[in-house]
């Protein structure tokens, strides 16, 4: 199996799962979205994403593997101590955009 192939696979979990977090809230995206729920089962797939990965013998992702840590321990934090992480949502973006300036810098893009 590819990478990209699994990589796919947790993708359509991803879109299940803010699928059915969305319909427990009743279509409500961004109670959705701020769930810490919803955010430790994006933490927990994205960590899974890598021990399939590990186990397939595939490349591995250490940005996926510190983004589903940090996500998941953050929101668990959040939700057994009622405890805010400040600038937990800056610190993903700066995630996001390291992995968008990261795969442009690793393709060969062809211009048209």
């Amino acid at each position: 199996m590819q990478n990209a192939t699994v990589t796919n696979i947790f993708w359509g979990l991803f879109l299940l799962w803010f699928g059915v977090v969305a319909a427990y809230m009743r279509g409500d995206f961004g109670t959705t979205i701020n769930s810490p729920v919803f955010a430790i089962g994006t933490g927990v797939l994205l960590l899974w994403l890598n021990l399939v990965r590990s186990l397939l013998r595939l490349r591995l992702s250490i940005m996926t593997i510190g983004l589903g840590a940090l996500v998941t321990g953050a929101n668990i934090i959040v939700l057994w101590l009622n405890f805010t992480i400040p600038f937990l949502p800056e610190l993903l973006m700066i995630a996001g955009l390291a992995l968008v300036i990261g795969a442009f810098r690793t393709r060969n893009f062809q211009t048209f």
